[in-house]
């Protein structure tokens, strides 16, 4: 029998992420299982010498990285309340780099993300990307588009 005891879900603060984030509360309800309430905050480090901004990077690198802490926390508490166990976690750096680190970190059984497009190199995050969960069974994966 699967035992699916962690979904990690990939929250990007588009018009998909309540969706996103509703299909795998209902998941974790029916499973019992936790979440991990995912957003990767680009690295403004990659942009260095493209963009001209008054405010340094490494400033407005931590302003981001504080602003989706603080949407990560309000969106789970208004969509999620008490309906399940979550925890929330936002890192910098390119979405499928970490979420391929946090999948073997936490373990995760079950990956849950929007489906935007595959078009873009950052929405190309598929089983084949993550493979295994960080204790090497295979990772479930619910993908779900924009209707």
């Amino acid at each position: 029998m699967i035992n699916i005891r962690i979904i990690l879900v990939a929250i990007d603060f588009s018009d998909l992420s309540l969706t996103v984030l509703d299909y795998a509360c209902s998941l974790a309800m029916a499973w019992k299982a936790r979440l991990l309430v995912v957003h990767v905050v680009h690295d403004l480090s990659y942009f260095a010498g493209i963009y001209l901004t008054d405010t340094p990077l490494p400033e407005l690198q931590q302003r981001l990285e504080a602003e989706a802490h603080e949407r990560l926390e309000a969106l789970c508490q208004s969509q999620l309340g008490t309906q399940v166990l979550y925890d929330t976690v936002a890192v910098t750096g390119r979405p499928v780099v970490e979420i391929q680190h946090l999948v073997r970190q936490y373990n995760v059984d079950c990956l849950v993300l929007g489906a935007h497009s595959t078009d873009k190199p950052e929405h190309q995050l598929n089983c084949g990307a993550t493979g295994r969960s960080g204790h090497g069974e295979k990772l479930a994966l619910c993908q779900i588009r924009h209707q």
